[in-house]
């Protein structure tokens, strides 16, 4: 019951395509802009009912960082965790290749979306299958990490060299500062999209068809909240909420006619602020060419230890 609302912020928040976000985590924040929006409109019968990550097909989502851009961040954090091991006379190898699965997780924005998560797991989240450990007797680890303060006579970054990688990336790139505009636009359009005329009329009919099968929530959003999501056992109570749950979406086409609303609402922002999304293009494209010189830039450790 503790994470249900963890859960919708998540469908909320966590993707909802801003790189003002921030990157202190190491990971890469989505979604300033791509390098120019594209015009064709998604619609629910684009996508169909495979389609699982609606967030990330939303108009806004045009603003996104490109692949391409993603991964020459990625290479510049990687840099700098490099020069920062090179200091200790340790190499940095990133474990991207150690991982199997980099398949996207089933989008929460409008409630739970995948049967088969729905089947085995209720509402909880599936494992995770993307964590890579790292075997603590590798030499490497308590530096790369900060599990120790000093290392061979030297101070260890508060961190790690991951850490201090991330934020010399923070102080050093160049400010997004159009980046509140997606920013807005992501978060409204959903709000917004609450008090649509065809999600209201695509919720009561949802409501209805879980009336029928037995089970009284007035919102898509609301079934998490009568479970305990902070244990790993998912009750067989909970499967069949959430098994009817995605039913009675698919019956009422409640998923596509909530991304085609929002989609509109979505559109209509975009185009009223064009001028600062445009900015906003502009200074990704710079953020992206500064991370292109910084992975690329010849180091002590790259050169000792082949890259």
């Amino acid at each position: 019951m503790k994470r249900a609302h963890a859960l919708i912020g998540a469908a909320l928040s966590g993707t909802l395509l801003v790189s003002a976000c921030s990157e202190s985590d190491g990971g890469i924040a989505k979604g300033d802009a791509r390098s120019a929006p594209t015009s064709r409109e998604v619609t629910a019968g684009d996508h169909g009912d495979d389609v699982k990550d609606f967030t990330h097909a939303l108009p806004i989502a045009t603003y996104e960082y490109s692949p391409d851009q993603e991964r020459l961040i990625a290479r510049a954090k990687d840099a700098l965790t490099r020069g920062c091991m090179q200091r200790f006379d340790l190499g940095y190898h990133p474990a991207d290749a150690d991982i199997t699965d980099t398949s996207t997780p089933p989008d929460r924005r409008y409630g739970i979306s995948d049967p088969n998560e729905a089947e085995r797991y209720g509402y909880h989240l599936a494992p995770s299958r993307q964590t890579v450990p790292v075997p603590s007797t590798d030499p490497s680890y308590p530096v790369l990490y900060g599990a120790v303060s000093t290392f061979d006579g030297k101070e260890v970054p508060k961190g790690g060299c991951r850490a201090e990688a991330v934020h010399t990336w923070e102080k050093q790139r160049p400010t997004t500062k159009s980046a509140d505009v997606a920013r807005e636009i992501a978060v409204n359009g959903f709000r917004k999209s609450l008090s649509d005329p065809s999600v209201l009329k695509v919720t009561k009919q949802w409501a209805s068809c879980m009336k029928a099968e037995g089970f009284s929530y007035s919102s898509p959003l609301t079934p998490p909240r009568d479970f305990d999501l902070d244990t790993p056992a998912v009750s067989e109570e909970e499967r069949k909420v959430a098994v009817a749950d995605l039913s009675c979406k698919k019956q009422t086409n409640l998923l596509n006619l909530w991304f085609d609303a929002e989609s509109r609402i979505q559109r209509a922002d975009i185009k009223a602020n064009k001028g600062s999304l445009a900015q906003l293009s502009a200074e990704h494209g710079k953020v992206a060419e500064f991370a292109r010189s910084t992975g690329s830039a010849p180091s002590k450790a790259s050169q000792s230890d082949g890259g």
